[in-house]
C-alpha cells in the first residue's frame, strides 16, 4: 500500500508542477482586501495620519494607533499651556487654571465649555514635535473643551481638547484631540470614535491596512543607502524595530540627541546627528530609536523609496547585514519576494500591480498549513532551501520497499499524529542529517505534492511553527504580506457593533469590542490565586451591571504588568483561557482579569478576539447579535 501510495504521489506531483495545468494559489488570497465599505474607510489597527492644517507637517504620516475601545482622539503635545481673559481665573495658571476651569464650567457632567459661542476667552498654547527633524512646531487653539479621563485611582484627570483637522486614507474629519504626553506609549497619536464615527470602520486584523496597495516589493536582501552610504539590509518577520550599525553611539537626551559613526557595507564611515525618539529598554541595555533617511531604488525610478525609517542603534559588526528592516518598517512600506535578493536595482514594482498575478502566491508570516491531512502552524523562511517540517522521535529503519522513515506530528491543538514514509533522499545542513519525504500539502483550491525535509525538534525548542515555507515551494514569486495573519485562508469579516452581546462560561451579557487592546481583559474581584498539581490557578466572582454573578475557576496561562498612567504604579494581572462566543464566532482565547467596576462593560473583548473574523463599527452596536437587555 505504501508503494501504490507512494506512485500516486509521484503521479500527482507532475500533474502539480505543471504550469499549464497547475493552478496552485486559490482565487481568495489574491484578492484586493476591502478597504471601503458602506462609503466608509476600513482602516487598520495602525494607520498612518496626516495634519494638513499644520503646515510644517501636512505631508507627513504620522503612525497611530486606532482604537474603537477609546471614545476621545488624543495626540502627543509638549509644554501645554493654558491661557484665560476671564477675570475669574486671574493669577490662575497651569494646573490650578485647569482644574478651576472644570469647575466652573462643570467639565464632569455638563458641555457648558464646549458650547460657549465665543472660544477665544480661554487658549491653549503646546508644541508638537516634527518625527524626523525635531524641530519644534509651535501651535495656539481654542480650548474646545476638558476630557476628563478617569483615573486608575479616585477621581479623573483633566486633559485639555482642541479641535483639529486629521486625515486618514484621504478622509479629512475635524477632530476633538486631547494633548496629552504620550512618550510612554508606542504611538505618538491615538485615534478613538471623535475620528472614527460616521468615517471608518476598524479592522484589526491588519496593520497599516491603507498602505497596502502603494507598497513596494523588495527583496529578502538589498542595497540602501543612507546619506550615500552603501548598507547592505536584510529584514525580520518577527522582530518590531529595525536595527541600524552605528559605532560611537553617544545619546544626549537633554537636547534629544544621538550622534553616532555610521559604517557602510564597504567600510565607509560617516559621522552623524539625529533626534532622539526616545531610549527602547530591553532587558540588559537601552537603545536610542531614531529616524535615518533610506534609499531603496534608483533616483532616476519615480517608484523609488526615499524617506525617513525608525531604526534603533547598535554596534552590527559581527552581523551581514547594517540595516535590517522589522516589521513596523515593512508595515508601513514594503511587500517581500522572498524568493529574490536586490531587486530593486531594477525598476521597483507596486504590490497593487502583482498581487493580481496568478503565479504569485501570498501569505503572511503566522500561518496554519494542512500536510497529509494534519493542520499546523507554518511561516516562510529565507533561510533554508527545502520546505521544512519539524517533527519529535524520527526514527529510520530499512525495510523490502527501501528506507524509511517514521516520525511524530504535532498540530495545532497539540495532538500527535504517527507517520511512516519511504525516504527519497537525505540534504546535509550543516551538522544535521535530514531525510526528505514527499507530502500532501493542501491549500483552499489546490493539493501539491512535494518533497519535504523532516527535522528532529529539540527540547528547547519553543517556535509553534511546525512547517517551514521556502520560495521553491511555489513556481511564482512567494510574497509576505507581514500586515496580517493567517492570509492563505483568509476570509470576508463580519461587520460588528463596537457593543455586542456575547456568550461566555454560560453566561451572555453585552461587551465591548476593543480593537486597542492586544488581549481581551474581563471584570474580576475576589481573585484568589492558588497551586494546583503544580500549576497556578485562580478563582475569581464576575459580576455585571445587570447583577448576573458567577465564581469561577480557571487555570492561570500567563501574567500581564499593564503601564499605569503618569504618577501611577504599574499592575500585574493574571491571564486565563476561555471560551468566548459573539454570533457565529468562537474563539479560545486568552483574557486577563481585573476590577472593571468603574467601567460600563464588564468585559472587551480586543485583537486576540477581533482579528482575522470582525471589521468593527464606531457608530453602531448589536450588529451580530440582538442586545438581551431589551
Amino acid at each position: 500500500m505504501a508503494f501504490l501510495r507512494l506512485i500516486t504521489a509521484l503521479c500527482l506531483s507532475v500533474i502539480s508542477i505543471s504550469p499549464s495545468i497547475a493552478q496552485e494559489l486559490p482565487q481568495e488570497i489574491r484578492q484586493k482586501e476591502l478597504t471601503m465599505i458602506d462609503d466608509k474607510v476600513v482602516l487598520g489597527r495602525t494607520e498612518k495620519v496626516y495634519l494638513p492644517d499644520i503646515a510644517a507637517l501636512n505631508d507627513i504620516g504620522i503612525p497611530a494607533k486606532i482604537d474603537t475601545g477609546a471614545d476621545s482622539t488624543s495626540i502627543h503635545a509638549e509644554n501645554i499651556k493654558i491661557t484665560a481673559t476671564n477675570p475669574l481665573f486671574s493669577g490662575l495658571e497651569g494646573k490650578a487654571l485647569l482644574d478651576a476651569i472644570a469647575v466652573e464650567f462643570d467639565a464632569l457632567t455638563s458641555t457648558k465649555l464646549r458650547d460657549r459661542e465665543d472660544k477665544s476667552d480661554i487658549m491653549v498654547s503646546f508644541d508638537l514635535i516634527h518625527p524626523y527633524s525635531g524641530d519644534t512646531i509651535a501651535v495656539t487653539l481654542p480650548l474646545f473643551r476638558l476630557a476628563m479621563i478617569k483615573s486608575r485611582g479616585e477621581g479623573h484627570l483633566a486633559r485639555p481638547v482642541v479641535e483639529l483637522s486629521l486625515q486618514i486614507a484621504g478622509k479629512t474629519v475635524l477632530t476633538e484631540v486631547n494633548l496629552t504626553d504620550r512618550t510612554r506609549f508606542s504611538y505618538p497619536i491615538l485615534i478613538g470614535k471623535t475620528f472614527l464615527r460616521n468615517t471608518a470602520w476598524v479592522n484589526a486584523g491588519y496593520d497599516y491596512l491603507q498602505e497596502q496597495d502603494t507598497a513596494l516589493v523588495i527583496g529578502r536582501k538589498e542595497h540602501a543607502y543612507i546619506n550615500d552610504i552603501p548598507i547592505e539590509t536584510s529584514l525580520s518577520f518577527t522582530n518590531r524595530y529595525s536595527i541600524l550599525h552605528a559605532l560611537n553611539i553617544k545619546v544626549d537626551e537633554k537636547a534629544k540627541q544621538v550622534s553616532f559613526t555610521l559604517e557602510g557595507d564597504n567600510k565607509q564611515h560617516q559621522k552623524m546627528t539625529v533626534p532622539l525618539v526616545k531610549m527602547l529598554k530591553f532587558s540588559n541595555a537601552q537603545r536610542p530609536l531614531v529616524y535615518v533617511p533610506v534609499q531603496l531604488g534608483s533616483v532616476s525610478d519615480n517608484k523609488a523609496f526615499n524617506k525617513p525609517i525608525l531604526v534603533y542603534l547598535r554596534d552590527r559588526s559581527k552581523n551581514s547585514s547594517q540595516l535590517r528592516l522589522g516589521t513596523e518598517a515593512l508595515n508601513q512600506n514594503f511587500i517581500v519576494d522572498l524568493g529574490s535578493t536586490y531587486i530593486t536595482e531594477r525598476p521597483i514594482a507596486l504590490f497593487s500591480s502583482v498581487s493580481g498575478d496568478k503565479t504569485s502566491f501570498i501569505m503572511s508570516p503566522k500561518e496554519q498549513i494542512t500536510i497529509d491531512g494534519i493542520t499546523v502552524n507554518a511561516k516562510p523562511s529565507a533561510i533554508i532551501k527545502t520546505p521544512l517540517l519539524k517533527v519529535s522521535h524520527i526514527y529510520e529503519d530499512k525495510k523490502d520497499t527501501g528506507r524509511m522513515v517514521s516520525y511524530e506530528l504535532t498540530d495545532i491543538n497539540n495532538n500527535v499524529h504517527t507517520f511512516e514514509k519511504p525516504i527519497k533522499r537525505k540534504i546535509k545542513v550543516g551538522d544535521d542529517v535530514r531525510p526528505i519525504a514527499v507530502s500532501e500539502i493542501t491549500l483552499p483550491s489546490s493539493l501539491l505534492i512535494k518533497n519535504i525535509a523532516l527535522k528532529a525538534m529539540s527540547a528547547n525548542d519553543n517556535d509553534p511553527s511546525r512547517f517551514e515555507i521556502t520560495p521553491n515551494l511555489v513556481h511564482g514569486s512567494l510574497l509576505i504580506n507581514t500586515r496580517t495573519t493567517h492570509l492563505i485562508h483568509s476570509h470576508a469579516a463580519l461587520k460588528a457593533g463596537y457593543i455586542e452581546q456575547a456568550q461566555i462560561a454560560g453566561l451572555s451579557f453585552p461587551v465591548k469590542l476593543d480593537t486597542g487592546a492586544d488581549v481581551s481583559s474581563m471584570h474580576a474581584t475576589d481573585i484568589k490565586p492558588f497551586v494546583k498539581d503544580g500549576k497556578k490557578w485562580v478563582s475569581f466572582t464576575y459580576t455585571n451591571a445587570s447583577n448576573v454573578m458567577k465564581t469561577l475557576t480557571e487555570e492561570v496561562i500567563d501574567e500581564m504588568r499593564i503601564k499605569g498612567r503618569v504618577g501611577e504604579k504599574s499592575n500585574v494581572r493574571p491571564v486565563v483561557s476561555m471560551l468566548v462566543k459573539v454570533g457565529s464566532v468562537e474563539k479560545e482565547i486568552a483574557v486577563n482579569l481585573r476590577d472593571r467596576s468603574r467601567f460600563k462593560y464588564s468585559m472587551i473583548l480586543g485583537k486576540n478576539f477581533l482579528k482575522n473574523d470582525i471589521i468593527v463599527s464606531s457608530d453602531q452596536q448589536f450588529m451580530l447579535t440582538s442586545n438581551a437587555s431589551l
